[in-house]
């Protein structure tokens, strides 16, 4: 895991590093409006692809399971079975999707009329690249089941690399070219990563081979699994996608805009915290379909600590330093109420890295009806919270303060279900868990906000330092308080390793 972890973070350095730069060209090429336009279209067919969230979740937990049970059959069965669900359900997405975006674009999206053809042609091929996603699904999941994380990292290079080189090519296109000409590069990367990896799995993977199954019960297990997963999948959706259809109702392309910026941020904290559950989650899988709970328990509280404490090193200067970094980011022009939506998304991220953990454990037994059924409704109940909070008030911060809100009421209903479902105890995890959470957080955050208030740097240098002072005072905090006896000997015995090599 330890190998894995250090894979994916350099993955995630390099990723998070193109991610944020690319979409500073984007805004300085494409300008506010473009890139608005882009980020809710582009968000619509995601709105479409809440029946492939869920066929990824239950890909993943019955891969996991057949590897974890050592079932060279049963694993090749559960591969052809997701490999055929999700070419079925790319036709689908393509079919409804087509019309219903369609219908939407005519009725609903607020756009300069001009603008028409480029906002069709950004669905269409965004609605392709969509369905190259879901036909790798099934590859995507057979890498992260083996812990193959090494081709896994080097595809994510190249992809991102890609992305990239799309970005800067826009500076050889002409105006009125910008947003149809980055929709066919889009499209056209999305289908040649998602090639490459279907072509990995097949020559690494000899023994997985597509074949029709005729085992009725598998594809009524997997699917009545998806089934509640759908439902669970839709508050994702509704709270992404749904929430920016809903801002562009109340405040058109430049507040999404704000938002896409302020996504794009929430995105790069979050894989550097999901380089560290990726490489742990199979693991939590894997012990529960060999019937070790102990263990399956000992991952979970683990992941969702040291998952937060990861997340401090990236939240603290973002949530104090806000207007610095997006400064430095995107230069002059960043768009209204960036700054509050990163703050508000931050803070969302904050509680789902320690749920995720628990989210696996919950899908790694099968038996999710009432984990999906009790949190998606509670998440789904954020877009009518969230409409009337923006009609009452006028305020689009509102939209993402009752996102936080329904987070953490849907954080307090998981633990009660995983203790039912795998025996959870909610006093280790409200003592090993949740109060060291608190007692590293607190001074964490208090302590460089009164330096900053204290301190007020007016100078670039001044703000760099700031960052640092807050990275090593995070360090020191996560080490002294929120480390375990055993992480805090491990940490260290790295670390004098690395010394001595030296």
């Amino acid at each position: 895991m330890a190998k894995n972890t250090v894979i994916l973070y350099f993955r995630m350095l390099f990723q998070m590093a193109v991610y944020l730069y690319t979409s500073r060209i984007l805004l300085q090429v494409m300008g506010v409006e473009n890139y608005g336009l882009y980020d809710v279209v582009g968000g619509m067919v995601v709105v479409l692809m809440f029946l492939n969230h869920s066929m990824t979740t239950c890909t993943q937990r019955y891969i996991t399971v057949a590897l974890g049970k050592g079932d060279g059959g049963y694993l090749n069965k559960v591969y052809s079975a997701a490999t055929l669900i999700h070419v079925l359900l790319a036709l689908l997405v393509a079919t409804v999707g087509g019309l219903a975006g369609s219908w939407y674009i005519g009725h609903f999206l607020v756009f300069p009329a001009e603008k028409l053809v480029d906002v069709y042609t950004v669905f269409g091929c965004s609605l392709w690249a969509g369905m190259m996603l879901i036909w790798s699904v099934p590859s995507n999941a057979v890498l992260i089941a083996h812990e193959d994380m090494g081709a896994f990292a080097a595809i994510t290079l190249m992809d991102v690399s890609l992305k990239l080189g799309a970005a800067f090519a826009l500076y050889l296109l002409p105006e009125h070219w910008l947003l149809t000409g980055y929709a066919a590069l889009m499209c056209a990367e999305a289908t040649l990563v998602r090639s490459i990896y279907w072509l990995y799995v097949r020559h690494r993977y000899r023994s997985l081979r597509f074949g029709l199954v005729r085992d009725g019960g598998l594809y009524r297990e997997m699917l009545a699994f998806m089934g509640w997963s759908t439902f669970g999948n839709l508050s994702i959706v509704a709270n992404t996608q749904g929430l920016n259809l809903l801002l562009n109702a109340f405040g058109g392309p430049a507040v999404n805009a704000a938002r896409g910026f302020a996504f794009q941020v929430q995105t790069a904290v979050t894989q550097f915290i999901a380089s560290f559950q990726t490489a742990i989650n199979p693991q939590i899988t894997k012990s529960h379909a060999a019937g070790d709970s102990p263990r399956t328990n000992e991952l979970v509280l683990v992941s969702s600590r040291l998952s937060f404490m990861l997340m401090l090193f990236m939240a603290v200067p973002l949530l104090l330093d806000t207007d610095f970094v997006l400064g430095l980011w995107l230069g002059e022009g960043v768009p209204d109420h960036t700054a509050a939506f990163v703050r508000l998304l931050l803070c969302v991220s904050m509680v789902d890295c320690v749920a995720n953990p628990m989210m696996v454990g919950a899908a790694a037994t099968g038996k999710v009806r009432g984990y999906y059924l009790t949190i998606g409704s509670t998440l789904l109940s954020t877009l009518p919270l969230a409409f009337w909070a923006v009609s009452a008030w006028g305020k689009p911060e509102w939209v993402f303060a009752v996102l936080l809100c329904t987070t953490l009421l849907a954080q307090v209903f998981r633990l009660f279900i995983c203790r039912g479902l795998f025996g959870l105890s909610i006093p280790d995890f409200l003592r090993r868990a949740l109060w060291r959470i608190v007692l590293t957080g607190v001074p964490c955050i208090a302590a460089p906000l009164a330096l900053l208030r204290a301190w007020n740097p007016q100078s670039v240098a001044g703000h760099f330092g700031f960052v640092a002072l807050c990275l090593l005072w995070t360090a020191l905090s996560v080490g002294a308080l929120g480390l375990e006896g055993r992480e805090r000997q491990f940490v260290f015995q790295k670390f004098n390793r690395l010394i001595h090599k030296r």
